[in-house]
C-alpha cells in the first residue's frame, strides 16, 4: 500500500509540473539574482537560469538593477539542461525579437529609431539596435566632427533612409532628424516673433559689429549700437558667450530670416533726463580720441565732445598732444542739443589764459625766430608761468 501511495504521489507531482520544450516562451518568477545570473522558478522540477550574456542585448544593463526576487519575467527556453541541472534561459532573445519587430514597424512608419554607435568605419560609423546593424555615413551625422571617434559609444536617434535586410544594407541618417527638429524650432520661434516682442535668448557668438543671439533655434543680430547707451568698442565689454539675456525685436523678416534685436532699455536712456546746461562745469574722463577732438564720459554716463579747438589755448595737431586715455579733466558745457543727442564741452575755457598782448607777442616772436630760438622761447615762457 505504501508503495502504491508513494507511486501515486510521484505521479501526481510529475503531472503537476509544467511541460517545457526548447524554443518556446514561458513566464516564470525570479527567485534569486546572484551576481551575473538570474534564477527563475518555472514551475518545473528544475529552476531556470539566465546567464549575463543572455539577459539583455544592452551590455550596460545590470540584472540586479532590472529585476528582483518575486518579479514575473518572460523568458525563452534555449536548452532543457545547461549541464548543471538547470534550464538554460534567455531574456535577450525575446527582447531582441520584439525590438526587431518594433524596428521594422518604425521603418514602415518612417519614425526615428534609437541606435548605439559601436564602431568607426571608412566613410562613417556603424550602430546597432537589437542586433541589427545600421550604417550611418559621415555626411548623415547630426554634426560635423574632426574625429568620428567622438561618436563611438553614443546613443543617437536616426531615420532609416535605405532598408534592404536581404542584402544586409540598412542606412540611417541623424542629419535629417536634426534638420527636422531645427525647422520645427524655427517655426515655433517665428510664430512668437513680432516687432516689439521681448524674448529670452542666449549669446551665441560675439563679433566686432555685434552679437548673435540664439532665440531657441533662430539667430538674431544684436548690433553693437543697440547693446549699450554708452559707446563701446566691442560687445564683450557688456556681454559674454553663453549668457542668457532678454532682448527686444526691432525688426523681423521671415523671407530673409533676418532679425534685428535691441538690448538697451528705453527707460535707461540717459538722454531722457539730461542734467546739464550751458555754462555748467563738470568733471569728465577721456574715453576716446579722434583727429577732430576727444570724447569724454560725463558722471551720468553720457558722452560729450571736446572739439580740438576747445582743448587748449595753444595750437595742437591732435588731441593726444595734451590729453591721454582715461585722463580726468574739468570742462565747461558750451552746447546741449537734445534733438541731435549732442553735448559739446570746452577744457580751454577752464584754463587760465595769458594776457592777449603777451600771447600775441609770443606768437609773433615764434613766427619770426629760427626753430631753436622758438624752442628756447617756449621753455622760457613755461618757466615764467611757473
Amino acid at each position: 500500500m505504501a508503495n502504491v501511495d508513494e507511486q501515486s504521489f510521484a505521479e501526481l507531482y510529475e503531472n503537476s509540473l509544467k511541460s517545457l520544450e526548447e524554443g518556446t516562451t514561458i513566464e516564470g518568477t525570479v527567485v534569486e539574482v546572484n551576481g551575473n545570473e538570474v534564477f527563475v522558478d518555472l514551475g518545473y522540477k528544475a529552476d531556470g537560469v539566465i546567464p549575463r550574456e543572455e539577459f539583455s542585448y544592452d551590455e550596460d544593463e545590470i540584472p540586479a538593477n532590472i529585476v528582483k526576487a518575486g518579479d514575473k519575467i518572460e523568458v525563452y527556453i534555449l536548452r532543457m539542461n545547461d549541464g548543471k541541472g538547470n534550464v538554460l534561459l534567455s531574456r535577450k532573445r525575446l527582447q531582441t525579437k520584439r525590438l526587431r519587430e518594433e524596428f521594422e514597424a518604425k521603418v514602415k512608419l518612417d519614425q526615428p529609431i534609437k541606435v548605439k554607435v559601436v564602431n568607426v568605419v571608412n566613410g562613417g560609423v556603424t550602430a546597432e539596435t537589437a542586433g541589427i546593424r545600421v550604417f550611418i555615413p559621415a555626411s548623415q551625422l547630426g554634426k560635423k566632427v574632426d574625429n568620428l571617434d567622438e561618436y563611438r559609444g553614443k546613443s543617437i536617434e536616426v531615420k532609416i533612409i535605405e532598408y534592404n535586410p536581404e542584402k544586409k544594407k540598412i542606412v540611417g541618417s541623424e542629419r535629417v532628424l536634426v534638420k527636422a527638429a531645427k525647422d520645427q524650432a524655427e517655426k515655433e520661434v517665428w510664430a512668437k516673433i513680432s516687432e516689439g516682442a521681448e524674448l529670452e535668448g542666449t549669446v551665441r557668438e560675439l563679433k566686432d559689429y555685434g552679437a548673435f543671439i540664439d532665440l531657441g533655434g533662430v539667430d538674431g543680430l544684436l548690433h553693437i549700437s543697440e547693446i549699450s547707451w554708452k559707446q563701446i568698442k566691442h560687445p564683450s565689454e557688456v556681454l559674454k558667450v553663453g549668457e542668457k539675456i532678454t532682448v527686444k525685436v526691432l525688426s523681423a523678416d521671415p523671407e530673409t530670416k533676418k532679425i534685428a534685436l535691441g538690448y538697451r532699455k528705453a527707460e535707461d536712456n540717459p538722454w531722457l533726463n539730461v542734467p546739464y546746461q550751458v555754462g555748467d562745469v563738470v568733471e569728465a574722463k577721456v574715453v576716446s580720441m579722434k583727429p577732430f577732438g576727444a570724447f569724454v564720459e560725463l558722471p551720468n554716463g553720457l558722452e560729450g565732445l571736446v572739439h580740438i579747438s576747445n582743448i587748449t589755448h595753444a595750437r595742437i595737431a591732435k588731441p593726444q598732444d595734451v590729453l591721454s586715455m582715461g585722463q580726468e579733466v574739468t570742462a565747461k558745457v558750451v552746447e546741449v542739443d537734445l534733438d541731435k543727442k549732442r553735448i559739446e564741452l570746452s577744457i580751454r575755457e577752464m584754463e587760465e589764459r595769458m594776457p592777449e598782448d603777451q600771447e600775441a607777442a609770443t606768437e609773433e616772436v615764434k613766427a619770426e625766430a629760427p626753430a631753436e630760438e622758438v624752442k628756447d622761447a617756449s621753455v622760457e615762457d613755461t618757466k615764467t608761468e611757473e
